[in-house]
């Protein structure tokens, strides 16, 4: 079975994954205020290609594989300018009813994400956890320069080339003690 729409903000998660469903939907950047903070301002996003395809989980919990495909422009670290960061992202997640439930699941498997499903989770809230955990830390261009660094002796000439806004204190006190 096989559910697509694109405009869809919610889904039982557990349906989902009781009944194998596949569900493909676009997210856009607006609904993802927190993750609209963090790139760069001014840059435009194609909507996020989102597929949440029910599988079957582990621990006998329901499970989901939920897949991220899009682009964001985040501010290069060198030369401050727009950089397109590809996301591409592919992650199994394992429903729990609540937070004692999914404390009680052993830790030992790491292949699995936890997490408290809904009957009414919201989609673009839980993509846009996703994309922010795969932003890299310090994005940058491939062929960015690093800004240049003044050498020592430039900056020394560049500071003796500023006037001293003192350097008539010194003759005005001159003057005052004379009279």
């Amino acid at each position: 079975m096989s559910k697509s729409d694109q405009a869809l903000e919610h889904i039982d998660i557990f349906s989902v994954a009781k009944n194998r469903q596949h569900v493909q939907t676009m997210v856009k950047l607006e609904a993802m205020p927190e993750l609209a903070s963090l790139l760069s301002a001014g840059e435009a996003s194609d909507p996020f290609v989102v597929d949440i395809e029910g599988i079957e989980g582990d621990k006998g919990l329901p499970g989901a594989l939920l897949t991220i495909h899009g682009t964001v422009f985040m501010n290069c670290v060198r030369c401050t300018k727009p950089v397109a960061v590809d996301i591409d992202r592919e992650v199994p997640f394992l429903f729990v009813k609540d937070e004692a439930q999914a404390n009680a699941v052993p830790v030992e498997d790491e292949d699995w994400e936890i997490v408290v499903g809904s009957d009414h989770m919201n989609i673009a809230q839980w993509v846009q956890e996703e994309i922010i955990l795969s932003l890299p830390g310090f994005p940058q261009h491939d062929d960015c320069e690093a800004p240049q660094v003044l050498e020592d002796e430039q900056f020394e000439v560049a500071i003796d080339e500023k006037p001293n806004p003192f350097a008539q204190l010194r003759e005005m006190l001159k003057e005052k003690q004379k009279n």
